[in-house]
């Protein structure tokens, strides 16, 4: 029986769906009863399992994103999609596999998060010892290594308002108090400001006690679980079962299945542009960063990023903002070192998107240029779709 009769079905038998949502992120039916029937059991585990058959993305290096049912197997990912056959799919091949979808938005959760950038969001021991513990993951670990230690949940993208090479503490909003910290526990944290002397904030009232920088983890994979934490992964060896993962801070750490919910390619092989620090715009304020999902340039500007040492291509899908005024086309270009290297077609607001994939070959600059075919309304603006450079 399809998904799409399941609600008929349970009405028919005197049950009324009232909701669907989900509970530590596993799909949750709620019923307003009215009477019983003994196929109403079946028809339920029917209607959750076609919901959770949805659940999943893969995402390919091309910008495409196709939804089904993700799966871990031996050696890879088993992908069923919503049409078409069964694939298995070794995971170097892909950008990112999402293992429950929608996705919710990446948080920083209480923990730590490490000087190599892995996340713990993890019961940890006393911070004035020499090595710190972590019995969820087994894991001891040097106190130098750890970055932030992490209080409430934040978006990820409030990390970007830590300033580097200073510590301090992260508050809501955003705001950052810098300082040197005097004393931290579970319960507060006290840092020393030469210009407002010492501050304790309780626990409840910051963000990250920031220690020391933090950087970009430096791996073949990334892996996220459903508890927050970001592990970095030089090897990883995926099963049915979940998948074993290998780097200089844990060797052999086991995750299992049903807690990863995603695994997507590491900075080693693809940085996406909207995370380089070394990335502007003229004017500055042309620049508007998505979170995960690439940036946005206003019409008549450039962004300005460095290359990656080491990598080798770069890829954009780009496309016009959907509200570009009727009549309006927009034009993206890439200039490698001064040179024209990639220039898109007049893209209207509707149009599908175009992919520009360009060979880097010693370049050491780009310039991503979005220009427009008539005068063009200041908030008009181009879309850089997950716009990356990769190493092959």
């Amino acid at each position: 029986m399809g998904c799409n009769n399941l609600e008929f079905a349970c009405q028919k038998f005197g049950q009324r769906i009232t909701r669907i949502t989900r509970m530590n992120g596993t799909p949750f039916v709620s019923f307003r009863v009215f009477r019983g029937h003994p196929l109403l059991r079946l028809f339920l585990a029917a209607f959750v399992v076609c919901h959770i058959a949805r659940a999943g993305s893969i995402e390919t290096f091309n910008g495409d994103i196709f939804t089904g049912k993700a799966e871990l197997d031996y050696g890879g990912v088993t992908f069923r999609p919503e049409k078409g056959p069964v694939v298995k799919m070794d995971l170097g091949n892909v950008y990112r596999v999402r293992f429950d979808d929608p996705a919710a938005p990446e948080q920083y959760t209480p923990g730590v998060v490490l000087r190599n950038g892995v996340r713990l969001a993890a019961p940890w021991g006393p911070f004035n010892d020499p090595v710190i513990k972590f019995p969820k993951r087994n894991l001891s670990l040097p106190a130098d290594e750890i970055a932030w230690i992490v209080y409430t949940p934040f978006p990820a993208e409030l990390a970007a308002n830590v300033p580097g090479g200073q510590t301090g503490v992260l508050l809501p909003k955003g705001d950052f108090f810098a300082g040197t910290i005097k004393g931290a526990d579970a319960a507060a944290a006290k840092v020393f400001n030469p210009i407002f002397g010492p501050r304790t904030f309780a626990a409840e009232d910051i963000h990250a006690l920031v220690l020391r920088d933090t950087h970009v983890p430096q791996a073949q994979y990334e892996v996220r679980t459903s508890d927050g934490s970001l592990f970095a992964a030089d090897y990883l060896l995926p099963e049915r079962s979940g998948a074993t993962i290998k780097h200089t801070l844990y060797d052999n750490l086991v995750l299992g299945a049903a807690e990863i919910v995603e695994i997507r390619a590491g900075p080693s092989r693809c940085r996406p542009v909207a995370t380089l620090a070394v990335m502007h715009a003229e004017p500055a304020d042309a620049l508007h960063v998505l979170p995960d999902r690439g940036f946005t340039l206003a019409a008549k500007s450039v962004a300005n990023c460095v290359v990656p040492a080491g990598f080798t291509e770069f890829f954009a899908k780009v496309a016009a903002d959907d509200s570009t005024p009727s009549g309006q086309r927009m034009v993206f270009s890439i200039t490698a070192d001064g040179k024209l290297i990639a220039r898109s077609t007049a893209l209207a607001a509707g149009d599908p998107a175009q992919n520009l994939r360009v060979t880097l070959t010693g370049t050491r600059n780009l310039l991503l240029r979005v220009d427009a075919t008539a005068d063009a309304p200041p908030d008009t603006r181009g879309h850089w779709i997950q716009a990356f450079f990769l190493r092959r």
